[in-house]
């Protein structure tokens, strides 16, 4: 009887560490896929976007958060959610950026980054 319960916490955890390790495999390969979508050239491009909104926000968010907020708003602009998009990305896109940038700095960012003609039309699939 105390086996049978032992076993069932046991698989349980493991089950709970599996799913989390999952999830957090999920969300980098959709991350990766969006930066080799969004920057097709590659590192020198993230860093030079990065840098350029964090001048434009005068540091209040990390480089993660500005990252976050990069490939949401640029990726609901250029990827087609009905056609073209996997589960991991429909979810990604969808969830609410992890920052807020003012009125100003939205209208400086949608000036500067979403009328950006867009590199190469890739079909994520």
């Amino acid at each position: 009887m105390i086996e049978g319960i032992v076993i069932l916490v046991v698989l349980a955890v493991v089950g709970t560490v599996a799913y989390v390790l999952y999830k957090r495999w999920s969300y980098k390969h959709t991350i990766e896929r969006l930066v080799a979508i969004l920057f097709p050239s590659g590192g020198d491009q993230i860093d030079e976007t990065v840098r350029d909104i964090d001048e434009m926000t005068h540091g209040r968010f990390t480089r993660e958060e500005i990252l976050d907020y990069y490939l949401k708003i640029k990726g609901l602009q250029i990827i087609d959610l009905h056609s073209h998009a996997d589960n991991g990305i429909r979810k990604f896109l969808m969830e609410p950026t992890k920052v807020r940038l003012t009125y100003f700095e939205q209208v400086k960012f949608y000036e500067i980054y979403l009328n950006y003609p867009q590199a190469v039309g890739k079909s994520i699939l």
